[in-house]
């Protein structure tokens, strides 16, 4: 039987031999037909572009839908890349804007908590930081068995130490206290009974996690909100856009909550969402009506 894992290692093989450029330009056609094909996620996507970018026709709308599918798997190629990537390949693949910001937040020696979305290959994003050198641990959601084999044999050339989400909160406030990175992918709610809040996003609301606005409460470890797109006309492929650092600091009245925090953090990934919606990978119907209720305790 071919098992997941057999087709990760024929893939990772594959991607040792064959040039970049042609690849990424198949899976864009490959894409582009996926979009046709896959008739439920096609709508959720078109969904999306009603409330990320309501100006656009109905034809707009369809081509930007196919455009999605197009980047999604054409990144694809760059993450099953990475095993076989020689030393300054990734380097000179991905380009940073901000990342003075991101220097500045762990200069302040409380962690930090990097916060990002679905949003162009974020792993991607995760790897180039570890090769920077920073110290980077990545929330992950726990599949099945034999996808989370297969993916291992992906992730392990990351350079990130992963985290599975049911590890809970307290290793990650150990590595926030020793003055590391956690990276936690935080626009749309996973699993039931996640506490989570509905904020704007685009022209509805969604809910996203207040995780990362308590384990910020509690530690003192600052947020960075980042992404990282695609579709540059030169050279690096992939550019990481880290914005200013949320601080939690004050006492009393003057202590931002958890609310506030999280809003602030639906406000950056929304934006960056509303930037680049051809690149938002997110399939789950969950958008909550401007005029619904704004608790909300996940999907």
């Amino acid at each position: 039987m071919i098992t997941s894992s057999a087709v990760v290692r024929v893939a990772i093989r594959l991607m040792r031999v064959l040039p970049a450029a042609p690849m990424r330009w198949i899976a864009r056609r490959v894409g582009g037909l996926a979009s046709v094909l896959a008739f439920r996620r096609r709508a959720i996507v078109m969904e999306n572009f009603a409330w990320l970018a309501p100006t656009l026709s109905p034809g707009e709308r369809r081509r930007a839908t196919r455009r999605t599918f197009a980047n999604m798997l054409s990144a694809a190629i760059d993450l099953w890349r990475l095993p076989s990537l020689r030393p300054g390949e990734l380097d000179a693949l991905v380009g940073v804007e901000g990342r003075e910001h991101l220097d500045a937040a762990v200069a302040m020696g409380r962690g930090v908590i990097v916060v990002t979305g679905h949003l162009g290959p974020y792993e991607l994003a995760g790897a180039w930081l570890a090769q920077q050198g920073y110290p980077v641990h990545a929330v992950v959601e726990e599949l099945d068995p034999e996808t989370s084999a297969a993916l291992a044999l992906y992730r392990g050339a990351t350079g990130m130490t992963l985290i599975p989400r049911s590890a809970g909160v307290r290793p990650l406030m150990r590595l926030l206290r020793d003055k590391q990175l956690v990276i936690l992918v935080a626009d749309r709610v996973v699993g039931q009974g996640t506490d989570a809040l509905a904020v704007p996003f685009g022209s509805g609301r969604r809910a996203i996690p207040t995780g990362p606005a308590a384990l910020a409460l509690a530690t003192g470890a600052p947020i960075i909100v980042g992404v990282i797109t695609t579709g540059r006309t030169t050279p690096p492929q992939y550019l990481v856009h880290v914005n200013r650092a949320i601080v939690v600091t004050g006492i009393g009245a003057h202590r931002p909550d958890r609310d506030t925090i999280t809003q602030r953090i639906g406000e950056e990934l929304s934006a960056a969402a509303q930037a680049y919606p051809d690149q938002w990978f997110v399939f789950q119907p969950h958008w909550i009506r401007p005029s619904d209720a704004t608790r909300s305790q996940g999907p």
